[in-house]
């Protein structure tokens, strides 16, 4: 990202993006910077081509919606202007920026330590899924706002990669088949966050903090219970992984099923959706990184993804 841009948003939340430390993002787009008061806050640059203001509106309508609601978020902050959402505008380029408080703590680094946490981790997601079922009884505006359907991302509107081949093309095409032809019934389908693996939130003094709902949509709520399971299971060794994932399992769902009910029939699809987050995990790769550019690591990983999906092998067993 060009320094000019770093510089133009920094100084709408004011601060000197000389103090801006990268944090990552999959488009290396987020930043860390610390307040005069030794407080750290997270700052997004948001490229326009991509992202749409309306999005961005929803996805900080129903944060402080969750908030309001008692789940601990990431707070939004306003810029000196006293706005969300600041717009920058550079060679023509124009990002939308906005900032938050960095949660504090850290992340669940060692999953199969703390079992406790993903039980409470399980309870929040069920905590946001209770809230996202749009229901005669949903009186809030916030539901009632055009929050996306599971398949109006590109990955499903834009043509299939052609560097992802043509076998894997063909289990994406039935996969989608047999996602489209399930029911979206209100106890199954509703607003999740899409992307709550352990890497989004923190732990501070034995309490979770969730952040990064950039991808919040309808979808089913047993594929976002998949999500998590799918990306704790790439930390743990394949020796090592039946056991965890039962444990997780069971864990991480007496936790949800605290805040939320989940019928058997809904339960008993997991593992279709833990299959299903891997084929999406690799075309999403192979669609948004340049095969040219990746490291012998990345790329040797991705191969190895992609032969476990022509040969139609699941992620991992999981009895339910």
């Amino acid at each position: 990202m060009e320094q000019a841009v770093l510089d133009l948003g920094a100084e709408r939340f004011g601060r000197g993006s000389y103090s801006l430390q990268l944090l990552g993002g999959f488009d290396q787009n987020v930043f860390e910077y610390v307040g005069e008061d030794g407080h750290r806050f997270v700052i997004k640059f948001l490229d326009a081509s991509k992202y749409r203001k309306a999005s961005i509106i929803r996805e900080l309508t129903w944060m402080a919606y969750l908030t309001e609601q008692g789940l601990n978020l990431a707070e939004s902050i306003r810029s000196a202007q006293d706005l969300l959402i600041e717009e920058v505008t550079h060679d023509s380029k124009q990002y939308y920026v906005i900032a938050f408080t960095k949660a504090p703590g850290s992340p669940l680094t060692d999953l199969a330590a703390d079992f406790a946490m993903i039980k409470q981790w399980g309870r929040g997601m069920g905590r946001m899924h209770k809230l996202g079922k749009k229901d005669s009884n949903a009186a809030s505006l916030v539901h009632r706002m055009a929050f996306p359907q599971w398949n109006d991302h590109v990955m499903f509107t834009d043509a299939f990669p052609e560097a992802a081949g043509e076998q894997v093309h063909t289990q994406w095409k039935q996969y989608l088949k047999e996602l489209e032809s399930l029911p979206q019934d209100q106890e199954g389908y509703g607003i999740v966050h899409n992307d709550l693996h352990h890497n989004n939130f923190h732990v501070h003094n034995g309490e979770i903090i969730f952040f990064d709902f950039g991808d919040i949509s309808y979808h089913w709520f047993a594929y976002d219970i998949a999500i998590a399971i799918y990306h704790a299971i790439q930390t743990i060794p394949e020796s090592g992984k039946a056991e965890f994932v039962a444990r997780f399992f069971d864990s991480f769902l007496s936790g949800y099923l605290q805040e939320n009910t989940l019928s058997e029939e809904w339960i008993q699809r997991i593992p279709l959706f833990i299959d299903f987050r891997h084929i999406y995990s690799f075309v999403y790769f192979t669609k948004f990184v340049n095969w040219d550019e990746m490291n012998k690591r990345t790329r040797n990983y991705l191969l190895g993804m992609k032969a476990d999906i022509e040969a139609g092998k699941s992620v991992v067993t999981l009895s339910i």
